[in-house]
């Protein structure tokens, strides 16, 4: 009788299964795509490496594409359901985070195609590492998808960072794996500890907040704070920081990009999720660490010499200025973040590729007096480029500078709330590191127009003004119509 039952219920169970399947059909994409171009690459074997190149682009492309496709349905459908064991939970805002990740990761392979850039197996399998693990980990609402989705993305990470097997290369490398694997191990830990705490895996289970409310405070926070360290990592907060100027100096353009925008994106919206269940008191230290990472990321940049340098080191401030979502009402958060990352990914995207395309072999050193000369020897690369500097203090005419309006506005009106010290020391700290951010941001431009030289003599003829000008585009685009914007994905 047990037996028939139980063959009855079977395919019950599995259509229910495979109907909530549906819900994931752009992850599911991605996922068999890794396979598709793996099994693509056999086929490749013997040709000519143009034509390899322009076959790999070709098949990733289709499977963005396709995956975008799929999921802006979903967000404009408004899907919304628990998936695989409700181990993963799809909801507007996970879809309007990945449809923002999908969109990234297309333009870096659509710009890298059109620069006829290499795309090597390992960088391939790289790519679409951190893409399924990012997409993944918006989704992810189980202690144990959270950990195999950030191990994905970290693994991906690994593999890009590593592809340089010179000394620099090594000398980047080996400390953020070695960080990586420290904070992975403590993210398992809490996890396993708050496992104890609360008895449940899922953090949506009513059991999980009230276990955390009623535990031991001490043990709740050791544990909390261990699961925070394997997510700051990512985040690269201070004090998970110094792996990121070596990194970001040591990769091209398309992998700085990358690494600095999709996991970063990801794991702030994770983190929305995790730290309604954080205490108060224990938002006071996210607060204290947000001040921590800005003052850090923004004071670190102001005697750099290196473009690339200066950059990775802002984009630490900025990595405080994505998680600062975390510490804002649920709902403005979210938007917040959606619109600050959308921004924020197309100026790095742009400031990047421009900084890569230019950079030229023996400013190693100081590598800002090769920029005297280059505003009028090349007058329209340079205007995207001084945009994209504008965009990344977070001034008008580009996004960014609502953005940050937003951010500074309901971070006020949370302290007029809470009356909470933490809050306004961070505003404060924010509102004057960004001015801060104005010289430092600035001394590229200051070259580029004001300093008299020999223009720098770039491989590439920096012919491809049409690419920088979409991104240009696009970034003023998000200041003048931001009604637009969040129109799309609340649709």
């Amino acid at each position: 009788m047990i037996t028939e039952g139980l063959m009855q219920a079977l395919p019950i169970k599995l259509q229910g299964i495979l109907q909530g399947y549906q819900y994931i059909l752009p992850e599911l994409v991605i996922a068999a795509w890794i396979l598709v171009s793996i099994v693509g690459d056999l086929f490749l074997v013997g040709g000519s490496e143009k034509s390899t190149r322009s076959w790999r682009y070709l098949i990733a492309q289709g499977g963005l594409i396709l995956a975008l496709l799929l999921a802006y349905q979903r967000m404009h459908h408004s899907t919304e359901g628990f998936v695989s064991f409700r181990m993963l939970w799809v909801n507007p805002g996970a879809n309007a985070i990945n449809c923002l990740i999908l969109g990234i990761g297309f333009i870096i392979i659509s710009i890298n195609q059109y620069q006829q850039k290499s795309f090597s197996f390992e960088e391939k399998i790289g790519f679409f590492s951190i893409l399924l693990g990012s997409l993944l980990t918006s989704l992810s609402i189980h202690f144990l998808s959270i950990f195999l989705s950030i191990e994905l993305m970290s693994l991906g990470t690994y593999l890009l960072v590593g592809l340089r097997k010179d000394t620099e290369g090594v000398r980047a490398a080996l400390p953020y794996v070695l960080f990586g694997m420290g904070t992975s191990a403590m993210l398992l830990y809490g996890l396993s500890l708050i496992y104890g705490i609360t008895g449940t895996m899922q953090i949506l289970d009513p059991a999980f907040s009230r276990g955390l409310a009623t535990a031991d405070a001490y043990l709740a926070g050791m544990a909390l704070a261990l699961v925070g360290t394997g997510i700051l990592f990512k985040m690269s907060w201070v004090p998970f920081h110094p792996w990121s100027p070596d990194v970001m100096e040591s990769l091209p353009a398309s992998w700085m990009s990358w690494i600095s925008t999709a996991p970063k994106i990801a794991v702030a919206w994770l983190g929305i999720r995790l730290v309604h269940f954080v205490p108060v008191s224990m938002q006071d230290v996210i607060a204290l660490l947000a001040i921590l990472t800005l003052l850090v990321g923004n004071l670190g940049a102001l005697n750099q010499l290196n473009a690339k340098r200066l950059v990775a080191y802002s984009s630490i401030a900025h990595g405080g200025f994505l998680a600062m979502a975390w510490l804002m009402p649920a709902e403005q958060g979210v938007d917040n973040l959606l619109f600050y990352s959308l921004v924020y990914s197309l100026s790095t995207i742009l400031v990047f590729y421009i900084l890569d395309e230019v950079e030229t072999p023996g400013y190693q050193e100081n590598d800002m007096d090769q920029w005297a000369g280059f505003g009028q020897t090349y007058p329209v690369r340079a205007l995207t480029l001084f945009i994209g500097f504008i965009a990344l203090i977070g001034l008008p005419p580009a996004g960014t500078f609502l953005a940050k309006v937003n951010y500074f506005s309901q971070l006020w009106e949370k302290y007029q709330i809470t009356q909470s010290n933490s809050i306004l020391i961070l505003l404060v700290t924010a509102i004057l590191m960004t001015a801060i951010s104005i010289y430092y941001y600035l001394r590229i431009p200051f070259q580029m127009y004001f300093k008299k030289g020999d223009a720098i003599h770039p491989a590439d003829t920096l012919k491809n003004n049409w690419i920088y000008w979409v991104l240009t585009c696009g970034i003023i685009a998000c200041m003048l119509f931001p009604t637009l914007i969040y129109s799309i994905w609340k649709a």
